[in-house]
């Protein structure tokens, strides 16, 4: 059983008293209490009161009263200053004694300090004089009583939400939990777009299952009022049956079985009300392929094991069930999992395999800090009792005596020689490039919720390493494949996915295929890409003595802007596939771009604000619509024919406005941003790009003609690197979709002697 809990480096200690009976608990530790809440609608403002009465041990001068709630959850910020805003707080105190006058208590949100999970807290210190029993604290968060709208919930849903309160009487960082109050759920809000996924591969005659998920405004999957309608317009799929399939997901979505009686490339069209979507590419083929193209997540992130929501069983159903994996694995760090956690997920990774249909990988992530090896994701091969920690934020009354192994050297001697997979990452703690096993340190992720992390992988590959690319949520709200970043407190993007060609959707397959480097990492969208050298598959290492010759195949989600060649880090070629859009006599197409990572590390470190504006003189602007912003927060705002205003953030990734511009020669636009500032001449971006390094890691702002939003969504092409150069490098492209969404192929790795 969990004894206490424990946050490094300090340590503070959460002790958990569950062996205490609680009258014991409340008459030595007092009493906590809150607000009952039933439910509340996301992001809903709300007041919550919380209350301790004080027992028998005082709480002295130093000490302090705790709320704390996970990770995932993130609340709207809590203030102190403006009675009149967001999030204030307000603090009563009721002393049962003359002596109880004397006391001075100060309330300090923090949205990252304490215990582990419980990473977010609000500390009452006692500032002057003691707390005695019978004492009365009052703490109102979201007080609405002097024009506050309250304290908005969570982004993310959830069945069952808590509120940790606890006491530290000395002020010594030991911390007492007191009696649990009861939890409630955070529910969806009101549908506002449709999504709509298909399964990549099927056979003719054979179904494809297609997945309908709506979502609120903060992407969580809600319910709507009547079943969507599925269809497809083409006039050479010959008969095609669509079949409503009776399912009962863990969260609403709303599942088809497809069959169609001729092979080609297709796309649905699910429809209901106002809405609408279109799936991506699902290929049918005349008789079954050698490799079939499969989605998934192998960096899922954590559940209630670890410092995410829900349970595991819930998460690997949502990614089945609504967000439309085929495998996944749940990579809680390790030094949450306790023994019987472990236990647990082995079980449930067990139960939820169904070869054919779903793949659950037995996982766990070893997370020491950066400085001694760094997160790395380890899936495994077999069914392993085991588990090797690099560390533990618990005691337990009996431990598991499985040694820890604190440092990549120890994990890589502990772990070479087991049938595992590692895949390399930024995550919490960025894995060290200074250690390396290739022998099982063989997959590299380029984009998750933490941000887009190319500069990750060029360094690996400078490094000479031999990796194929994933993508993955890494997230800790419990929507694997189906993430969004919420109020950016913990998070900063949508998730990535992971294509991996097998021969099966079988563990087996999965796992060759994964050991194969047969795979290829994309920010979320499904975008079907096949990449070849002299004919190798992705991931393959061969030799040549002449020039290789290069083919891709690629069928967008959205009109394709760019595919881009790499040998090694240096792009070799690219090709525009969406040129630049016609100029109007009268008007000029435009857009404005930003992005990049402000430094390298975890989610808030890669944060880059771009709250700005662009302004003109001597012309109008007009507001066309936003481009790739990721979170409800994010908005662009026409304030007048001379000025748009926006808030957005980036991390790795690019997003920005697309415009019209009425003006001439003599027109002029100013961007104005946190990470740069600088005017252009109309004139000189109507038919070429302006592009401003605006420091940090790739960091960088662009005006510019639009390409056309209406161009091709696949292109095929073979080509040869004619250069000669001796040595092994490896090859790989980079997709980047009009909507900015991006792609990249595994390299082929190939030893040139010429």
């Amino acid at each position: 059983m969990l004894v206490a809990s424990l946050a490094p480096p300090a340590k503070p200690e959460l002790h958990h008293h569950f062996k205490m009976p609680y009258e014991e608990r409340i008459r030595r530790h007092g009493k906590g209490t809150h607000t009952e809440l039933d439910h509340l609608t996301v992001s809903e403002p709300t007041t919550v009161v919380f209350e301790w009465t004080i027992g028998e041990d005082v709480v002295e001068t130093g000490g302090e009263l705790l709320v704390c709630w996970r990770w995932p959850f993130d609340w709207s910020d809590l203030q102190t200053d403006d009675p009149s805003a967001d999030g204030f707080m307000s603090l009563e105190f009721e002393p049962a004694s003359e002596s109880g006058k004397s006391v001075t208590l100060k309330p300090v949100y923090n949205w990252f300090s304490g215990i582990e999970p419980w990473h977010h807290q609000i500390h009452v210190k006692v500032e002057e004089g003691q707390l005695r029993e019978g004492d009365r604290i009052r703490l109102t968060c979201g007080d609405t009583s002097q024009g506050s709208v309250g304290w908005r919930a969570p982004t993310c849903v959830e069945w069952s939400v808590e509120f940790l309160m606890a006491i530290d009487h000395r002020g010594d960082s030991i911390r007492h939990r007191l009696v649990q109050q009861p939890s409630f759920s955070v529910i969806a809000g009101p549908a506002v777009r449709l999504t709509a996924i298909v399964h990549s591969d099927t056979v003719v005659g054979e179904p494809a299952e297609v997945i309908v998920r709506a979502e609120d405004c903060w992407g969580n999957a809600t319910v709507l009022d009547e079943l969507p309608v599925l269809s497809i317009e083409s006039a050479t799929t010959g008969d095609v049956e669509i079949i409503p399939v009776d399912a009962e997901p863990v969260r609403p979505s709303y599942h088809f079985d497809v069959t169609f009686s001729q092979p080609g490339s297709f796309r649905l069209t699910a429809r209901t009300g106002t809405f609408e979507a279109v799936t991506n590419p699902v290929t049918v083929h005349a008789e079954q392929p050698a490799l079939e193209l499969f989605w998934g997540d192998i960096h899922s992130g954590q559940t209630e094991i670890g410092c995410g929501s829900g349970t595991v069983a819930e998460s690997y159903a949502f990614g089945r069930d609504c967000a439309g994996l085929q495998f996944i694995t749940h990579q809680s760090n390790d030094h949450y999992v306790t023994l019987s956690d472990w236990a647990h997920v082995r079980k449930i990774t067990d139960e939820f395999y169904e070869p054919g249909v779903y793949v659950p990988i037995l996982g766990c992530e070893w997370s020491p800090f950066t400085k001694d090896g760094g997160d790395r994701n380890v899936l495994y091969g077999y069914d392993e009792p085991i588990l090797r920690r690099s560390d533990r934020f618990f005691r337990e009354d009996v431990p598991d005596p499985e040694p820890d192994v604190p440092t990549a050297a120890e994990f890589h001697d502990a772990f070479r020689d087991l049938d595992v997979l590692v895949n390399i990452h930024v995550g919490g703690r960025m894995t060290n490039l200074d250690w390396y096993e290739q022998k099982i340190e063989k997959l590299c992720e380029t984009h998750s919720t933490h941000g887009t992390v190319e500069w990750f992988f060029m360094d690996a590959l400078s490094r000479g390493y031999k990796v194929g690319l994933t993508a993955g949520t890494d997230g800790v709200m419990g929507r694997p494949g189906a993430c969004h970043p919420g109020r950016r407190l913990i998070r900063n993007l949508r998730n990535g996915l992971t294509a991996v060609y097998a021969k099966e959707l079988t563990r087996e397959a999965i796992w060759e295929a994964l050991h194969a480097r047969r795979t290829y990492a994309t920010t979320g969208e499904r975008i079907r890409l096949l990449f070849h050298v002299d004919g190798a598959d992705m991931g393959s290492e061969i030799a040549t003595t002449g020039s290789p010759k290069i083919s891709f195949q690629i069928e967008g989600t959205k009109p394709i802007e760019r595919i881009d060649l790499f040998r090694g880090i240096e792009i070799i070629n690219s090709w525009t596939v969406s040129p630049p859009v016609a100029q109007e006599e009268d008007s000029t197409l435009l857009r404005v771009l930003w992005g990049g990572t402000e430094r390298k590390g975890t989610a808030s470190l890669q944060r880059v604000d771009w709250t700005g504006s662009l302004s003109i003189t001597g012309g109008e602007l007009e507001l066309l619509g936003p481009i790739n912003f990721q979170s409800y927060d994010d908005a662009a705002t026409l304030v007048s024919d001379h000025r748009i205003e926006w808030n957005n953030q980036s991390a790795g990734n690019a997003a920005g406005i697309l415009i019209r511009v009425r003006g001439d020669d003599s027109t002029a636009l100013t961007f104005e941003s946190g990470p740069t500032t600088f005017p252009v001449k109309l004139s000189d971006v109507r038919n070429a790009d302006h592009r401003v390094d605006a420091g940090g890691v790739g960091r960088f702002a662009q005006i510019g003609p639009s390409p056309n939003a209406d161009g091709p969504l696949t292109f095929n092409h073979e080509t040869t690197d004619e250069e000669i150069v001796t040595g092994e490098f490896p090859y790989w492209i980079r997709v980047t979709q009009f909507d900015q969404s991006l792609a990249w192929s595994s390299p082929v790795y190939v030893t040139r002697n010429l």
